[in-house]
């Protein structure tokens, strides 16, 4: 499983390309490996010419790009998205969003929690609305609130 984290949680002193390998690194993958997958990820995600950039040379949709393609780097079955445009303008949320579902059309699974009802109602994909751990609604194609 992947996660992507409202405040993208990149290491600091690590460039773009460390910060994806490091998601490999840490599980033991060839380097070999390594080297040709991250530059395959990094241009997934529009970033292939930023890989030697530090995260605080990048604009916050770039760090989320960045986020997004460690946590894809492995090629998950779930991709965990806690609030993935909640800093973001909403260009670049409409921009990370497309990023999403681009990911999702390659077989990844991606699961999102936010309160952004502009984006649920254009993506109008599956809504499970929870409240206080338990499902509370469950719809195919649905929209933010209930009743619209």
């Amino acid at each position: 499983m992947g996660v992507v984290f409202q405040d993208f949680r990149l290491l600091q002193k690590k460039t773009v390309s460390e910060n994806v390998a490091f998601a490999l690194e840490v599980i033991g993958k060839p380097r070999a490996m390594i080297s040709r997958t991250v530059p395959e990820v990094l241009e997934m995600v529009g970033l292939s010419g930023k890989a030697d950039r530090l995260p605080t040379e990048l604009s916050g949709g770039e760090q989320q790009r960045v986020a997004i393609a460690r946590a894809f780097v492995n090629r998950p079955l779930v991709l965990l998205c806690d609030e993935p445009t909640g800093n973001l303008d909403p260009e670049t949320s409409q921009d990370i969003m497309l990023l999403l579902e681009r990911i999702n059309r390659t077989g990844t699974t991606v699961v999102m929690a936010t309160h952004d009802h502009h984006i649920v109602d254009s993506m109008r994909r599956r809504v499970v609305e929870l409240d206080l751990g338990r499902v509370v609604r469950d719809e195919a194609r649905g929209v933010y609130g209930v009743g619209r």
